[in-house]
Protein backbone atom coordinates (compact mmCIF):
# COMPACT_ATOMS: atom_id res chain seq x y z
CA UNK A 1 0.00 0.00 0.00
CA UNK A 2 1.28 3.95 -0.45
CA UNK A 3 2.47 5.18 2.60
CA UNK A 4 0.79 8.60 4.00
CA UNK A 5 2.73 11.25 5.15
CA UNK A 6 0.64 13.78 7.34
CA UNK A 7 1.88 17.03 8.22
CA UNK A 8 0.03 18.63 11.30
CA UNK A 9 0.43 22.04 11.55
CA UNK A 10 -1.00 22.59 15.05
CA UNK A 11 -1.86 26.39 16.20
CA UNK A 12 0.55 27.63 13.84
CA UNK A 13 0.34 30.25 10.89
CA UNK A 14 -1.79 32.77 9.90
CA UNK A 15 -4.63 32.67 6.91
CA UNK A 16 -2.07 34.30 5.05
CA UNK A 17 1.12 32.16 6.30
CA UNK A 18 -1.03 28.85 5.46
CA UNK A 19 -2.07 29.94 2.09
CA UNK A 20 1.76 30.48 1.39
CA UNK A 21 2.68 26.88 2.70
CA UNK A 22 0.20 25.42 0.45
CA UNK A 23 1.29 27.33 -2.40
CA UNK A 24 5.16 26.06 -1.74
CA UNK A 25 3.79 22.48 -1.23
CA UNK A 26 2.02 22.47 -4.28
CA UNK A 27 4.51 24.03 -6.29
CA UNK A 28 7.15 21.33 -5.39
CA UNK A 29 5.09 18.42 -4.48
CA UNK A 30 4.85 16.97 -8.08
CA UNK A 31 5.57 13.43 -7.70
CA UNK A 32 5.06 12.27 -4.36
CA UNK A 33 5.90 8.72 -3.40
CA UNK A 34 3.45 8.82 -0.74
CA UNK A 35 -0.50 10.03 -0.32
CA UNK A 36 0.12 13.74 1.29
CA UNK A 37 -2.49 15.39 4.06
CA UNK A 38 -1.86 18.39 5.73
CA UNK A 39 -3.85 19.69 8.85
CA UNK A 40 -3.99 23.76 9.29
CA UNK A 41 -5.81 25.26 12.23
CA UNK A 42 -9.17 26.00 12.24
CA UNK A 43 -9.32 29.61 11.09
CA UNK A 44 -7.18 28.24 7.93
CA UNK A 45 -8.55 25.37 7.32
CA UNK A 46 -11.42 26.39 4.78
CA UNK A 47 -8.88 28.62 2.79
CA UNK A 48 -6.44 26.13 2.58
CA UNK A 49 -8.75 23.64 1.24
CA UNK A 50 -10.00 25.60 -1.27
CA UNK A 51 -6.53 26.49 -2.34
CA UNK A 52 -5.49 22.34 -2.57
CA UNK A 53 -8.71 21.25 -4.13
CA UNK A 54 -7.57 20.51 -7.56
CA UNK A 55 -4.01 19.46 -6.17
CA UNK A 56 -2.88 15.65 -5.06
CA UNK A 57 -2.34 17.04 -1.33
CA UNK A 58 -5.72 16.17 0.63
CA UNK A 59 -6.63 18.18 3.84
CA UNK A 60 -7.38 17.26 7.42
CA UNK A 61 -8.48 18.63 10.13
CA UNK A 62 -6.78 18.62 13.78
CA UNK A 63 -9.59 17.80 15.88
CA UNK A 64 -13.55 17.21 15.68
CA UNK A 65 -16.82 17.12 18.10
CA UNK A 66 -18.27 13.84 19.12
CA UNK A 67 -21.67 15.23 18.54
CA UNK A 68 -22.79 16.24 15.28
CA UNK A 69 -25.16 18.55 16.26
CA UNK A 70 -25.25 20.52 19.83
CA UNK A 71 -25.13 24.38 21.44
CA UNK A 72 -20.98 24.26 22.29
CA UNK A 73 -19.55 27.37 21.95
CA UNK A 74 -16.15 27.37 19.88
CA UNK A 75 -16.79 23.27 18.80
CA UNK A 76 -16.46 22.07 15.12
CA UNK A 77 -18.60 19.24 13.73
CA UNK A 78 -18.32 16.25 11.60
CA UNK A 79 -21.36 17.66 9.66
CA UNK A 80 -19.44 20.76 9.44
CA UNK A 81 -16.28 19.27 8.20
CA UNK A 82 -17.83 17.88 5.29
CA UNK A 83 -16.61 18.89 2.04
CA UNK A 84 -13.83 20.57 3.32
CA UNK A 85 -11.62 17.80 5.15
CA UNK A 86 -10.82 14.46 3.96
CA UNK A 87 -9.23 13.29 7.33
CA UNK A 88 -9.10 14.27 11.12
CA UNK A 89 -6.65 13.94 13.81
CA UNK A 90 -8.22 12.65 16.95
CA UNK A 91 -6.85 11.51 20.62
CA UNK A 92 -3.59 13.41 19.63
CA UNK A 93 -1.55 13.36 23.31
CA UNK A 94 -1.71 17.15 23.68
CA UNK A 95 -5.44 16.64 23.61
CA UNK A 96 -5.55 14.60 25.94
CA UNK A 97 -3.02 16.33 28.54
CA UNK A 98 -4.35 19.51 27.90
CA UNK A 99 -7.73 19.27 27.27
CA UNK A 100 -8.94 16.45 29.72
CA UNK A 101 -9.70 14.03 26.51
CA UNK A 102 -10.38 10.76 27.95
CA UNK A 103 -10.35 7.54 25.72
CA UNK A 104 -14.10 7.02 26.40
CA UNK A 105 -14.13 10.94 24.36
CA UNK A 106 -11.55 9.63 22.13
CA UNK A 107 -13.49 6.79 21.54
CA UNK A 108 -16.60 9.14 20.12
CA UNK A 109 -14.79 11.23 18.43
CA UNK A 110 -13.37 8.50 16.09
CA UNK A 111 -16.69 7.28 15.39
CA UNK A 112 -18.02 10.88 14.83
CA UNK A 113 -15.49 11.16 11.92
CA UNK A 114 -15.96 7.85 10.55
CA UNK A 115 -19.96 8.45 10.96
CA UNK A 116 -19.58 11.62 8.55
CA UNK A 117 -17.21 9.53 6.11
CA UNK A 118 -13.74 11.36 7.38
CA UNK A 119 -10.90 9.18 7.81
CA UNK A 120 -9.55 9.17 11.28
CA UNK A 121 -6.08 9.58 12.26
CA UNK A 122 -6.09 7.57 15.57
CA UNK A 123 -2.65 8.77 17.85
CA UNK A 124 -1.78 6.40 20.34
CA UNK A 125 1.26 6.02 22.67
CA UNK A 126 2.92 5.94 26.14
CA UNK A 127 4.20 8.86 28.10
CA UNK A 128 7.67 8.44 30.11
CA UNK A 129 6.74 7.24 32.78
CA UNK A 130 4.91 3.88 31.05
CA UNK A 131 8.04 3.42 29.21
CA UNK A 132 10.55 3.25 31.76
CA UNK A 133 8.03 1.02 33.76
CA UNK A 134 8.04 -1.28 30.71
CA UNK A 135 4.36 -0.74 30.08
CA UNK A 136 4.48 0.71 26.75
CA UNK A 137 2.73 -1.88 24.92
CA UNK A 138 0.00 -2.17 27.48
CA UNK A 139 -0.64 1.36 27.93
CA UNK A 140 -0.96 1.07 23.92
CA UNK A 141 -3.20 -1.78 23.21
CA UNK A 142 -5.16 -0.82 26.37
CA UNK A 143 -5.75 3.05 24.40
CA UNK A 144 -6.43 0.89 21.31
CA UNK A 145 -9.40 -1.07 22.94
CA UNK A 146 -10.90 1.76 24.25
CA UNK A 147 -10.59 3.86 21.13
CA UNK A 148 -12.22 2.01 18.73
CA UNK A 149 -14.98 1.02 21.26
CA UNK A 150 -17.39 2.79 19.09
CA UNK A 151 -16.88 1.05 16.03
CA UNK A 152 -18.30 -1.71 14.46
CA UNK A 153 -15.91 -4.49 13.05
CA UNK A 154 -16.68 -3.22 9.20
CA UNK A 155 -15.55 0.76 10.42
CA UNK A 156 -12.65 -0.90 12.09
CA UNK A 157 -11.00 -0.44 8.56
CA UNK A 158 -12.04 2.94 7.97
CA UNK A 159 -9.14 4.47 10.34
CA UNK A 160 -5.68 5.13 10.31
CA UNK A 161 -3.56 4.59 13.44
CA UNK A 162 -0.39 7.09 14.73
CA UNK A 163 1.76 5.68 17.31
CA UNK A 164 3.36 8.70 18.99
CA UNK A 165 4.81 8.39 22.18
CA UNK A 166 4.53 11.12 24.62
CA UNK A 167 7.61 11.70 25.48
CA UNK A 168 9.05 12.27 21.53
CA UNK A 169 6.25 14.59 20.86
CA UNK A 170 7.75 17.86 20.17
CA UNK A 171 10.74 17.52 22.82
CA UNK A 172 13.49 17.10 20.12
CA UNK A 173 14.01 13.50 21.34
CA UNK A 174 13.68 10.31 18.74
CA UNK A 175 12.18 6.94 19.48
CA UNK A 176 15.26 4.45 17.70
CA UNK A 177 13.94 2.39 14.83
CA UNK A 178 13.50 -0.88 16.40
CA UNK A 179 11.46 0.28 19.53
CA UNK A 180 9.04 2.10 16.93
CA UNK A 181 9.17 -1.54 14.86
CA UNK A 182 8.39 -2.93 18.12
CA UNK A 183 5.37 -1.49 18.82
CA UNK A 184 4.02 -1.36 15.23
CA UNK A 185 3.96 -5.37 15.78
CA UNK A 186 2.42 -4.85 18.92
CA UNK A 187 -0.72 -2.61 17.31
CA UNK A 188 -0.81 -4.66 13.87
CA UNK A 189 -0.76 -7.76 16.30
CA UNK A 190 -4.15 -6.60 18.63
CA UNK A 191 -5.98 -5.88 15.51
CA UNK A 192 -5.58 -8.84 14.00
CA UNK A 193 -6.09 -10.74 16.90
CA UNK A 194 -9.58 -8.54 17.73
CA UNK A 195 -10.66 -7.90 14.16
CA UNK A 196 -9.07 -10.55 11.89
CA UNK A 197 -6.60 -9.97 9.42
CA UNK A 198 -8.43 -9.67 6.23
CA UNK A 199 -10.75 -6.94 8.14
CA UNK A 200 -7.23 -4.95 9.18
CA UNK A 201 -5.50 -5.09 6.53
CA UNK A 202 -5.46 -2.25 4.95
CA UNK A 203 -5.15 -0.41 7.88
CA UNK A 204 -2.28 2.33 7.91
CA UNK A 205 0.13 2.62 10.71
CA UNK A 206 1.68 5.92 11.11
CA UNK A 207 4.67 6.81 13.23
CA UNK A 208 4.83 10.59 15.17
CA UNK A 209 7.37 11.97 16.93
CA UNK A 210 10.15 14.18 16.27
CA UNK A 211 10.27 13.44 12.74
CA UNK A 212 12.32 15.48 10.54
CA UNK A 213 13.74 15.15 6.99
CA UNK A 214 16.93 13.83 9.29
CA UNK A 215 15.42 10.58 10.38
CA UNK A 216 12.01 10.06 8.57
CA UNK A 217 14.03 7.73 6.18
CA UNK A 218 14.80 5.34 8.89
CA UNK A 219 11.07 5.28 9.87
CA UNK A 220 9.69 4.73 6.81
CA UNK A 221 12.21 1.72 6.52
CA UNK A 222 10.56 -0.28 9.24
CA UNK A 223 8.24 -3.06 8.15
CA UNK A 224 5.10 -2.25 8.55
CA UNK A 225 5.11 1.42 9.08
CA UNK A 226 2.92 2.97 6.51
CA UNK A 227 4.15 6.85 6.92
CA UNK A 228 4.47 9.77 8.94
CA UNK A 229 2.53 12.15 11.17
CA UNK A 230 4.77 15.11 11.37
CA UNK A 231 5.04 18.19 13.70
CA UNK A 232 7.26 21.08 13.34
CA UNK A 233 9.07 20.26 10.30
CA UNK A 234 6.18 20.11 7.89
CA UNK A 235 5.84 23.74 8.70
CA UNK A 236 8.61 24.20 6.63
CA UNK A 237 8.07 23.10 3.26
CA UNK A 238 11.45 22.37 2.00
CA UNK A 239 11.75 19.58 5.06
CA UNK A 240 8.32 18.31 4.13
CA UNK A 241 8.88 18.38 0.93
CA UNK A 242 11.67 15.87 1.12
CA UNK A 243 10.15 13.77 3.84
CA UNK A 244 7.25 13.42 1.04
CA UNK A 245 9.52 12.23 -1.64
CA UNK A 246 11.64 9.88 0.39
Amino acid sequence: MKNLIVGNWKMNLTIGQSLLLSERLKNNLKNPTSDIVVCPNYVSLAAVSIDLKDSIIKVGAQNINANDERAYTGEVSGPMLKGIAKYVIVGHSERRIHFGETNKTVALKVAAAVRNKLTPILCVGENLHQRNEGLAGRTVTDQLEENLSELTHKEISKIVIAYEPVWAIGTGENAEPFEVEKMIKTIRRFLINKYKAKIVVSIKLLYGGSVNSDNANAYLSIDNCNGLLVGGASLNYRQFTKICQL
